[in-house]
């Protein structure tokens, strides 16, 4: 590769490797879970790629050491909204430009409000659009989904739109007897997925179509055996 053209004034500064982590205060993280993991530049949460690769060896240990693991995704309400109405009264917002300032806030919020917490084991993320992801280790669904709301309360008290969430949590029981290989954990991450999407955005339709569903709801996502 040849090196880069200098221009008379200016500065070269080089693009920073694409796995270089981008750290922030506070963290996405604790208890040290995907703290090697590259970071989105945008929020400031894990960035998906580095989550999704850690997430089923993360299940696995804790589940093997007799812990649940509660999953919850978070997904703007009506973002496109938001941002056609910024553009629409600053011409310099350009749209896109106030998502991302509207997302960068989200990160901000959610990293206080998981370095207020006490969640021992835990991870923020986002798959990269407007939506939020919470990971942490818990004894049962009842406070991990008290996280949750915590979570969705400071979110909504802090930004000028709700964020709505499917979440769920597996337990040991969730499991058959008998699991085998990499392989399995990956199916069962990807299945478990699934479900607390399918719970979100089933909800965000019925919602849609006229159904009593309140902006910033939390649904809950049953996680039944995977044999």
């Amino acid at each position: 590769m040849s090196p880069p053209t200098r221009l008379p004034g200016r500065q070269i500064q080089l693009t920073p490797a694409a796995d270089t982590r981008h750290d922030r205060f506070p963290p996405p993280t604790s208890g040290g879970w995907c703290e090697d993991a590259r970071d989105d530049p945008i929020t400031g949460l894990v960035a998906w790629p580095g989550f999704f690769t850690r997430l089923p060896g993360l299940i696995a240990d804790a589940i093997g050491h007799g812990n649940s693991v509660g999953l919850a995704i978070g997904d703007v309400d009506n973002l496109k909204g938001y941002v056609e109405g910024t553009k629409a009264v600053d011409a310099q917002s350009f749209g896109h430009l106030a998502g991302n300032a509207f997302m960068g806030r989200l990160g901000t919020l959610a990293r206080n409000w998981l370095w207020r917490t006490s969640l021992e084991h835990s991870c923020l993320a986002t798959f990269g659009g407007d939506e939020i992801v919470l990971l942490a280790t818990t004894t049962d669904g009842h406070p991990f989904l008290s996280h949750v709301e915590g979570l969705r309360n400071h979110l909504c008290a802090g930004l000028p739109r709700t964020v709505s969430f499917g979440a769920g949590v597996i337990s040991p029981t969730d499991l058959p007897t008998t699991v085998v290989g990499d392989h399995w954990w990956r199916e069962f991450t990807v299945h478990t997925i699934g479900a607390i999407e399918h719970a979100l955005f089933d909800h965000k339709h019925a919602r849609n179509e006229g159904a009593p569903i309140a902006q910033g709801f939390i649904a809950h996502a049953p996680l039944g055996p995977s044999r």
